[in-house]
């Protein structure tokens, strides 16, 4: 009850795991699929051959690319990514040189899309309930949880300000120095986190009535099938080729 309380009406849940739905990851159990980009990610991290990185780059594609995910959602979400990958490799390319910084951005991409496709084929409180059965701390578990019930609130909140500012005959300004427009604006954003924090206030208020203290008691409860060992020992099989091969060229 807590949980299908968190989630809440406005947040069409259909619409936010459709992909996880659509997708063959949907049916595997999320702690197979956690631990499996979890091992994949680290892998790639410490790799620092150029070949085996592109390779690991080559690998999350591939990846992302058999997943069934819509491949404009993960470009779209990629691109949500990209600026701080590329602030990341701007940074090493200039005390680095080139191809440091290529290989940066290369690694960091690979470990992005198969976190990405991670999140996109996995049901958002299933990857929830995946944390909390891997023995993730309670706390962590339920805070990503809550944090996430919010993020959901406060865009709501800003879609129907858009709607309220557009029915009252609202523009977009029409220069960059458009004072009347940044007023308004700012107007906006102010309104947006009043709005959100009363409606997080009035949503805390309704997990403490249904008996939220401090946790959020498991409901959900699954057994690891030969799939889910199989596609864990698809990525450390993967995982652990490429590290041996870094190891292999360091000696």
């Amino acid at each position: 009850m807590i949980v299908a309380h968190v989630r809440g009406h406005h947040t069409r849940p259909e619409e936010l795991d459709e992909h996880a739905r659509a997708s063959w990851l949907g049916k595997l159990d999320p702690r197979a699929k956690i631990v499996g980009a979890v091992v994949f990610a680290v892998a790639t991290a410490l790799l620092t051959r150029t070949d085996l990185i592109l390779a690991s780059l080559l690998l999350a594609v591939s990846f992302g690319a058999m997943s069934q995910v819509p491949y404009r959602h993960l470009v779209r979400m990629y691109l949500g990514a990209l600026p701080f990958i590329l602030m990341a490799s701007v940074s090493v390319f200039l005390f680095s040189g080139l191809e440091r910084g290529f290989d940066m951005w290369a690694r960091t991409s690979s470990c992005v899309i198969t976190l990405l496709v991670l999140a996109s084929g996995t049901e958002t409180y299933e990857l929830f309930s995946g944390l909390r059965r891997l023995k993730v701390p309670k706390l962590v578990s339920t805070l990503l949880m809550l944090t996430y019930k919010y993020i959901l609130i406060l865009g709501d909140e800003l879609a129907r300000m858009k709607t309220a500012r557009t029915a009252r005959g609202f523009k977009v300004g029409r220069g960059l120095f458009d004072g009347r427009g940044f007023r308004i604006i700012s107007y906006t954003a102010g309104m947006v986190f009043v709005r959100a924090s009363a409606r997080a206030d009035n949503g805390y208020e309704g997990l403490r009535a249904r008996g939220f203290r401090t946790d959020m008691r498991q409901m959900r409860t699954s057994r690891l099938k030969a799939r889910d060992f199989a596609f864990m020992a698809w990525f450390a099989c993967l995982s652990s080729l490429l590290v041996i091969l870094q190891l292999g060229a360091s000696q």
